[in-house]
């Protein structure tokens, strides 16, 4: 079935499914961007996309089969068999983080109404609605047409409705067919296309490479993909269109299912091809870790507009074995961690001095303990016996998504008691007292991860926390450098390194983070749990380690089509191709 949209009747349609997603919220309508539709008689290259996603499946089979034109396609291809999808892989999640560029954690979409569901903390808020990629297309360049051929009406009847033309599909050799016209016939900027029968074969045969039923599979959707590209080859004005291929799936499976969050269901693959550009497989080490989002306090309702999820340790009392994370057991210590501060927006901007890592009580100036503060986009480490403190500053780090590996070292140098600061393995500051009594360094609050609750209220974090150290020793530069280059500790280790604390926070067991230092305290945590997966891209990583998730896709095709994404969409994903700008920009 055909449906036809003109721009005004697919605003209408759009706009009538956030009235419904977001009651009165309002989406700033930034200056739209007119492009000319039709190639100009100078030859001007106008750049196309062609996204194509082929339902379930799974990157590491897909590698494993091989099938004849993917494997055609990453000659000129950046591309990946270990992207990786949100916690939530049921269809209608996965296709809406591709296609509004945020997570299933924030869209909340469960299932083809495509209405999110309610937020559990605060059931009575209105949900917020995140617009789909082609009403920001239509809104922003209005003359870039689309096309989408799908096999689940929902998508476009109510996902994709702001498309010009919308196509549905009874079959994966329909949705072959339809492209392939559309290819010939139309006039499309962007076209979006759907394959399912290699998610109906995983369900029936499993989902492996394996199984002759989803290899079968597999081998008939990359026939049908060939026909297409042949189409695409084809086109009247090929040689004045500059196209980007996207070739990807929306989630994984394992055995006969997905749905959930094990890595088999998240696993996916990612094609990004273009006849300029060199062959490159991106490979990269991933890091688990727990995101702290908004803040928790039991009981005060009225925080819930911050969407809490977060943690904290004990404020009171503190557990006995528990004060061996303060200073004043041994007079030296460090700890270190890896932290990724995520873009913050309006009432989401973080807290002046907004704590993250330690044990302090309270923010009065000489309040005894230690913790990482960060107040902009710089961090300051903060160590005080009661009345005299230190706060030497870290310098800026990022805000943008990137991972920072922070360490603080506390010694006595020449009689004098002094502190050292860390930023990816490099010291960028230091400070130091002789009224500071270390032994006196000792705080009454457990060591807390993420929000403070009872320091700042109103204001909350929004960062991911992994690879939590602490040492009853001063480690030397090169320990430091040598931590911030690697992910975990080995075993080995351990053995009188002064480790006593090692939390890797890549998820919780019984309400706590684990400490792998056998016998030394696990952390409580309070709040809702949400469990991370992205890239390791520290300093001392290979820049072409990149993690690619659902939510870039909506941002590497905005890049593509050359038209500016919003602040204040507050999306989460990445622009990655523009690393690679010296192979496709042309003098």
């Amino acid at each position: 079935m055909k449906r036809y949209f003109n721009r005004i009747k697919a605003a209408i349609c759009a706009l009538a499914i956030l009235t419904v997603w977001a009651g009165c919220t309002k989406y700033e309508n930034p200056p739209a961007v007119y492009e000319d539709l039709e190639q100009g008689g100078d030859g001007t290259v106008k750049r196309k996309v062609l996204f194509i996603s082929i339902d379930g499946a799974v990157g590491a089979e897909i590698k494993k089969i091989m099938p004849t034109n993917i494997a055609e396609l990453l000659k000129t291809s950046k591309y990946t068999f270990e992207s990786v999808a949100n916690n939530n892989t049921k269809n209608a999640a996965t296709w809406m983080t591709m296609m509004s560029g945020v997570s299933a954690d924030m869209h909340g979409i469960e299932d083809d109404s495509y209405i999110p569901k309610p937020n559990e903390n605060n059931p009575h808020a209105t949900p917020v609605g995140y617009p789909s990629i082609l009403y920001r297309i239509s809104t922003l360049a209005p003359t870039t047409k689309s096309f989408v051929v799908a096999r689940d009406q929902a998508i476009n009847t109510k996902l994709l409705v702001s498309a010009d033309e919308t196509f549905d599909a009874t079959s994966d050799e329909a949705v072959k067919k339809q492209v392939v016209d559309v290819l010939a016939k139309k006039n499309p900027g962007i076209a979006i296309v759907q394959f399912k029968d290699v998610l109906t074969a995983g369900e029936q045969y499993g989902f492996s490479a394996s199984q002759t039923g989803y290899v079968d599979a597999v081998k008939k959707v990359d026939g049908y993909i060939g026909e297409i590209l042949t189409a695409l080859k084809a086109r009247t004005n090929y040689k004045t269109e500059d196209w980007l291929v996207i070739l990807t799936s929306n989630h994984g499976g394992v055995d006969k299912s997905y749905g959930g969050d094990s890595f088999a269901e998240r696993n996916t693959f990612t094609i990004f091809q273009n006849n300029n550009f060199k062959q490159l497989e991106l490979k990269t080490e991933m890091i688990k870790s727990m995101r702290f989002f908004g803040f928790y306090d039991a009981g005060q309702s009225s925080y819930t507009y911050y969407n809490p999820i977060a943690f904290r340790g004990r404020n009171n009392p503190v557990l006995a074995n528990e004060t061996m994370y303060d200073v004043a057991k041994t007079g030296e210590f460090t700890v270190d961690a890896k932290v990724k501060m995520n873009p913050t927006n309006g009432a989401f901007d973080y807290a002046s001095n907004a704590p993250f890592l330690g044990k302090n009580a309270a923010r009065t100036g000489s309040t005894s303990g230690w913790a990482f503060f960060k107040s902009g986009n710089a961090l300051t480490f903060f160590l005080a016996d009661g009345s005299t403190n230190v706060q030497p500053g870290m310098g800026p780090v990022s805000s943008a998504g990137e991972w920072t590996h922070i360490a603080a070292v506390v010694s006595t140098i020449n009689n004098v008691p002094t502190v050292k600061v860390y930023v990816n393995g490099l010291k960028t500051g230091e400070a130091s007292s002789a009224t500071l009594n270390l032994s006196k360094a000792l705080s009454t609050t457990g060591l807390t991860f993420g929000y403070f609750p009872y320091i700042f209220s109103g204001r909350p974090v929004d960062m991911q926390l992994c690879d939590v150290h602490i040492y009853n020793k001063a480690l030397d530069e090169a320990a430091v450098k040598k931590n911030a280059t690697r992910v975990g500790i080995p075993d080995a280790e351990f053995a009188g390194s002064g480790l006593i604390g090692y939390w890797p926070m890549e998820s919780l067991v019984n309400n706590k983070f684990m400490n792998k230092i056998t016998g030394n305290p696990d952390i409580e945590a309070q709040g809702s749990s949400r469990t991370v997966l992205s890239g390791n891209n520290l300093p001392y990583v290979d820049p072409n380690a990149i993690l690619i998730q659902p939510e870039d896709m909506f941002t590497q095709i905005f890049y593509w089509l050359e038209i500016q994404t919003q602040r204040t969409w507050n999306l989460q994903g990445q622009v990655f191709l523009n690393k690679y700008e010296v192979e496709f920009l042309k003098p």
